[in-house]
C-alpha cells in the first residue's frame, strides 16, 4: 500500500511540474505575441502614406551579433530569438528618431496582440497591454508579463490577459486521461484485491470453525465407544450377560451416530444433491410435524414447548423422509439457540409453513450467510452449541428441490422465525 501511495504522489507531482512547464511555455508564447504585435503596431505607423513609395514593401538591415566561441569563430546560438529581438529594436530606434510619426496607438496594438494569440493557438477573454510607468495599472484576477525587447533592458509593456488555464489543461489532457485510467484501475484491482482478501479469510475462518466442530462432534461419540470397549476389555464378566449388552448397545449407539455424521456430511456435496432422487407424494403435514416435535423433545436438555396450529386435513407434495429432516433441522436449531428454555410454534396453511422461536435471534449482518456452507455465526456464545455448518445449507438444498423456497426473519434477543413457501416464491 505505502508504494501505490507512492506512486500517486509522484503522479500528482509529475503533473504539477507538467502544469508548471507548460505555463512557462505559454507565458513564453505570450511574449512573443507581445513582440510581433509591438512590430506590427509600428509597422502600421510607418506605413500610413507618408514613408516611402511602395507600402507594402519594407527594406531593414538586421545585425545578429555572434558569441565568440572556443575556438576563435563565433557562433549565433538561438539566431531566430536574436532576430526577432533585433528587428523590436531596430523598430524603436526608428519610433524614436522619426518625429514625424503619428503617437502609438493602444487600440491597434491591442487588437493586433489578440490575432496573434489567436494565431498562435490561445483564446483568452481579455488581453491588454499598457505602458509601464506611473499609470500602469494592476492586473487583478488576471495573469501578467512584464515585456522586455532584450533580457538586458527594462520592460516597457505590462501584458494583462485571463487565466489560460484550459489551455493548459487542453494541452495536458493526454497524460491526465491515462494517468486518472491507470489510477482508476489501480484503485479498483486494490478493492478487488481486498474484497478477494476478505473472502478468503472468511472461508478460513469458516474452515477453521468447521475443523474445530467438526473434531468436537467426532470427539464426544469416539470417546464414549473408546469407553464401553475399553470398560468390556479390563473388567470382561461372560457371566454378565445384561452388563456387556449395554456397553455393546452404546457402542452401536455410537457408532450409529458416527455413520450419520459421516452420511451427513457426504450428503452436503453438490453432485450428490443433482443426482439425488425424491419419493414425491402426498403428505399429511400435522403427523410429520407431531412426530418430529416429540422426538426433539426427548432429545433435549432443557423445557421445550412446541404449540402446532395445523389442520389435521392439510397436505402437502413432498419426499416426506426429507420433510422430517427439514423439520428437525430448523426444531433443533431453535432448540440450541436459545435460554435455559424455550418455546417454538409451528403454523402450516396451504401456502407455507413457519417455524418461530423466542431464542436469542440473529443479528442482522449475519442473516444472508445463515444458509451458506459450513458457516455459522461468529459471535456471542454460538461456538458453544455443537454442529458444523451444515444442517440450513442442507435444509436449504431440499427446500429447493421440492421447488419450494425459505426465507427468514430474526431479531437479537426476541427469536427467529423460517418460512418455506411451497411455491417458491421467497418473501421478500
Amino acid at each position: 500500500m505505502s508504494a501505490i501511495a507512492i506512486m500517486v504522489v509522484g503522479n500528482i507531482w509529475y503533473l504539477h511540474s507538467l502544469y508548471n512547464s507548460i505555463k512557462v511555455q505559454t507565458f513564453q508564447t505570450v511574449s512573443e505575441c507581445v513582440r510581433r504585435a509591438d512590430i506590427l503596431e509600428i509597422i502600421t505607423r510607418l506605413n500610413d502614406g507618408s514613408h516611402g513609395n511602395d507600402d507594402s514593401l519594407l527594406k531593414l538591415t538586421l545585425v545578429v551579433h555572434g558569441v565568440e566561441s572556443p575556438e576563435g569563430g563565433y557562433e549565433y546560438p538561438n539566431i531566430l530569438n536574436n532576430l526577432s529581438q533585433t528587428m523590436s529594436e531596430y523598430f524603436h530606434i526608428i519610433e524614436r528618431s522619426d518625429k514625424s510619426m503619428p503617437e502609438r496607438n493602444s487600440a491597434v496594438l491591442n487588437d493586433l496582440l489578440k490575432k496573434e494569440l489567436n494565431n498562435s493557438g490561445l483564446y483568452p477573454e481579455q488581453a491588454t497591454i499598457q505602458l509601464i510607468g506611473d499609470s500602469t495599472e494592476e492586473c487583478d484576477g488576471l495573469w501578467s508579463i512584464d515585456f522586455a525587447m532584450t533580457d538586458k533592458q527594462s520592460p516597457i509593456y505590462r501584458v494583462c490577459f485571463s487565466p489560460l488555464n484550459g489551455h493548459i489543461l487542453n494541452q495536458m489532457s493526454g497524460i491526465i486521461v491515462t494517468s486518472t485510467t491507470i489510477l482508476i484501475l489501480m484503485g479498483f484491482l486494490i478493492w478487488y484485491l481486498l474484497h478477494w482478501v476478505g473472502r478468503l479469510r472468511t472461508i478460513e475462518q469458516m474452515k477453521d470453525d468447521f475443523t474445530h466442530n467438526m473434531t468436537h462432534e467426532l470427539k464426544t461419540p469416539v470417546a464414549v465407544a473408546y469407553s464401553a470397549a475399553d470398560s468390556m476389555l479390563r473388567y470382561y464378566d461372560q457371566s454378565d450377560e445384561a452388563r456387556n449388552k449395554q456397553f455393546l448397545k452404546i457402542i452401536m449407539q455410537r457408532l450409529n451416530f458416527l455413520s450419520g455424521m459421516i452420511e451427513n456430511i457426504l450428503s452436503m456435496s453438490m453432485e450428490r444433491f443433482k443426482t439425488m432422487k425424491l419419493d414425491i407424494e402426498t403428505v399429511a403435514i400435522k403427523p410429520i410435524v407431531e412426530e418430529v416435535s416429540d422426538m426433539m423433545k426427548l432429545k433435549a436438555d432443557k423445557p421445550v414447548n412446541i404449540d402446532i396450529d395445523i389442520t389435521d386435513n392439510l397436505t402437502v407434495q413432498a419426499d416426506s423422509l426429507h420433510l422430517g429432516n427439514i423439520l428437525s433441522n430448523l426444531i433443533d436449531n431453535a432448540i440450541k439457540y436459545s435460554g435455559n428454555s424455550v418455546t417454538i410454534t409451528i403454523k402450516a396453511d396451504a401456502r407455507s409453513i413457519t417455524i418461530a422461536d423466542n431464542g436469542i435471534g440473529i443479528d442482522k449482518e449475519y442473516l444472508p450467510y445463515i444458509f451458506d456452507k459450513f458457516y455459522r455465526v461468529p459471535s456471542g456464545n454460538r461456538y458453544e452449541v455443537g454442529g458444523y455448518g451444515l444442517g440450513l445449507f442442507y435444509v436449504q438444498q431440499i427446500v429447493k428441490l421440492f421447488g419450494w423456497s425459505i426465507s427468514v426473519t430474526s431479531k437479537p434477543g426476541e427469536g427467529t422465525k423460517f418460512t418455506l413457501k411451497f411455491n417458491g416464491d421467497e418473501e421478500r
